[in-house]
């Protein structure tokens, strides 16, 4: 049986009264501005829990994958925008710390204290998730880097001290080397930014960035010059789960909410929760969300024990994010009219669990993985 450790559990109830005290208020702002998520980085590091799964060495907890896990389903069941700008901060912290090792120490120290705010610029418009399709350059003029291309859905960029980006720094697109990991500083003459206006998770700074000779300094690759592509790969492997984790918090919070919902309201002398198909719908969602939990707790621990778990974190995420759509649509039908209010707890998860089903839980690569699974045992 699965079970926290102390040390994991006293976490937990830190971020739980964070979530409950900060997020519950902050995340309708949050949503109704499409902005804000810069507070949650900064407020993480204040108490010293931005470093979660980060090493000692630099400046970290240590706690691993599981607190991860913990802290992304726990603000997610508030907001997916705010679980997701924490996410982004991780996940950039993830990359420097695979690809740049030691030489990037300074930076990881500084992020785990919230003195800079990352954004993670992966994804472009041609190459999806493809990371070896990607086109934007990075060529060497002099003691420069000229950077030219686009990234879209680039999380965290619209309120970001500083970009994490892939880049192309040698060799042709499809090419496995070549590509190297930079940090740039987001006002960097010749990057825009153009926040985008999303359905769901708002405030987490997703935007469309685009390179028009932008110049940074040659010392900005951070690592290996043209060989950061397996680095990548293993972070975001390694995130992942931290999207598992968001999506069984939004799940979460959308099951909470009907409950209380079907249990206070009554419908020809009884409340909902007693109605036979209201109780049945609301059995199924919750095992479905304890079904994911699981799934995304398995493969946090694979992950802090060493073992890769690509297949599994997969698996995880795929569920989540179908579950959160799920248990999200019913929760909207046991409030019925007053969930259609716009900005409503539950109309704003529904909204959030759908931008995890399009961008996570189709996810072509994610499926790839998971059909590992049914390959035949040698």
């Amino acid at each position: 049986m699965f079970e926290l450790t102390k040390e994991q559990l006293e976490y937990k109830e830190k971020v739980r009264d964070y979530a409950q005290k900060v997020v519950k208020e902050y995340a309708k702002t949050m949503d109704e501005k499409n902005e804000g998520g810069e507070k949650i980085v900064r407020d993480f590091g204040e108490m010293g829990l931005l470093g979660m799964k980060i090493p000692p060495q630099y400046g970290g907890l240590g706690l691993g994958e599981v607190a991860f896990a913990i802290a992304t389903e726990e603000l997610g069941a508030e907001s997916g925008g705010a679980s997701h700008s924490l996410h982004t901060q991780l996940n950039a912290l993830q990359l420097l710390v695979s690809v740049g090792g030691d030489s990037a120490k300074t930076w990881i120290e500084d992020g785990v204290k919230g003195k800079e705010i990352y954004a993670v610029a992966l994804t472009e418009p041609g190459a999806g998730s493809d990371l070896g399709a990607l086109q934007t350059t990075a060529k060497l003029e002099g003691n420069e880097l000229v950077i030219n291309g686009e990234k879209i859905f680039t999380s965290g960029a619209s309120f970001s001290t500083k970009m994490v980006v892939l880049a192309r720094t040698s060799g042709n697109p499809g090419d496995r080397q070549g590509i190297s990991l930079l940090l740039v500083d987001t006002k960097t003459p010749g990057i825009e930014v153009h926040k985008l206006d999303l359905m769901g998770i708002r405030g987490a700074g997703v935007s469309y960035v685009k390179f028009n000779n932008a110049r940074v300094p040659k010392d900005s690759i951070i690592g290996k010059e043209g060989d950061a592509f397996r680095g990548a790969i293993k972070a975001l492997m390694v995130s992942r789960n931290g999207y598992a984790g968001i999506a069984v918090g939004i799940a979460r919070g959308a099951l909470e909410d009907a409950v209380n919902r079907a249990a206070s309201r009554k419908q020809f002398g009884k409340s909902l929760l007693e109605q036979e198909w209201i109780s049945f719908n609301l059995a199924d969602a919750l095992v479905k969300v304890e079904a994911s939990r699981l799934l995304t707790m398995r493969a946090a621990y694979m992950l802090d024990k060493g073992i890769e778990a690509l297949t599994e974190a997969s698996m995880a995420k795929y569920m989540a994010a179908v579950t959160a759509a799920e248990v999200s649509r019913t929760a909207l039908h046991i409030f019925g009219g007053h969930g259609l209010n716009r900005g409503s707890k539950v109309e704003r998860l529904y909204r959030d669990a759908k931008i995890m089903e399009i961008a996570e839980g189709t996810n072509e690569m994610q499926l790839i993985a998971v059909s590992r699974a049914l390959q035949p045992k040698k």
